[in-house]
């Protein structure tokens, strides 16, 4: 128990000196996310327009607004010889429109894809396509926000 806490308490503090940031804080971001349009509303638009309000940096003067459309497609890739479905790809596009002084400055399309086997199991099925989609959103995040950081 004696080690234990001891490799505890080094390993923390190895942590804590060794300049470990997060790699997209809000503090490093140099834009400020005014206002975010969703086109459809829609569980992937909303997740995209809370995780996209997490990173803005309300103190940056840079300041524009987002207009996000989604879209999300479940794709038979491969049939077996009965024509059941045995390759499934799922394809998330993020269209991402930015306004600056009520124009449109930049428009930019992000796409994720994933291709996956069919599963007789339709619960674990759906909970695996679940964290396919989580995956694919938290990477279209990741390429939203450098290219805002780019911009």
């Amino acid at each position: 128990m004696k080690y234990k806490s001891i490799l505890l308490f080094l390993l923390f503090f190895i942590l804590t000196n060794c300049g470990f940031e997060p790699i997209y804080s809000y503090k490093k971001s140099n834009f400020n996310i005014g206002e975010i349009e969703i086109d459809k509303k829609n569980k992937l638009n909303s997740i995209l327009k809370n995780n996209l309000k997490n990173i803005s940096n309300d103190k940056s003067q840079n300041k524009f607004d987002l207009i996000i459309n989604s879209e999300k497609k479940k794709i038979i890739s491969a049939k077996d010889t009965k024509g059941n479905a045995q390759l499934l790809t799922i394809i998330i596009s993020v269209e991402v429109q930015i306004i600056k002084d009520n124009m449109v400055k930049n428009k930019k399309n992000f796409s994720q894809n994933f291709s996956y086997s069919n599963n007789s199991n339709k619960f674990d099925l759906a909970q695996y396509e679940k964290n396919i989609e989580k995956n694919l959103i938290n990477k279209i995040i990741e390429n939203i926000n450098t290219y805002l950081l780019s911009l």
